[in-house]
């Protein structure tokens, strides 16, 4: 239920406002005959930015969790340094996320467009 709101916000704000969330230069992009495409948004765009999303957060929170068990398995301090790997782990992974959206809305605030 909560990955089908992300999804469908995120839907919202990338295809249903326009936003380009494509990496290229917008004057390399052309279709066969040439011409620039105008197409700002798609469903596998959106896909894209949150399978991105999800996998960052995912992964350093995994790693965090991984990492922290595996100091207190070696210095016997049983929950100390799992929760602090989940805590740096979620940290990390909540500023991959912001990162990974300021790439991909990076052409909307270049032009002024908010």
């Amino acid at each position: 239920m909560v990955k089908d709101a992300i999804f469908t916000f995120l839907w919202q704000m990338i295809v249903k406002k326009g936003v380009n969330v494509d990496i290229k230069n917008k004057d390399q992009r052309t279709n066969k005959n040439g011409n620039k495409k105008t197409k700002n948004g798609s469903p596998l765009q959106a896909l894209a930015i949150t399978t991105t999303i999800g996998m960052e957060l995912a992964i350093t929170s995994v790693m965090g969790f991984y990492g922290g068990s595996y100091i207190d398995k070696k210095l016997g301090t049983t929950p100390v340094f799992l929760i602090i790997g989940l805590l740096a782990g979620l940290a990390i992974g909540v500023v991959g996320i912001i990162k990974t959206l300021n790439t991909f809305f990076k052409d909307k605030t270049d032009k002024g467009v908010k």
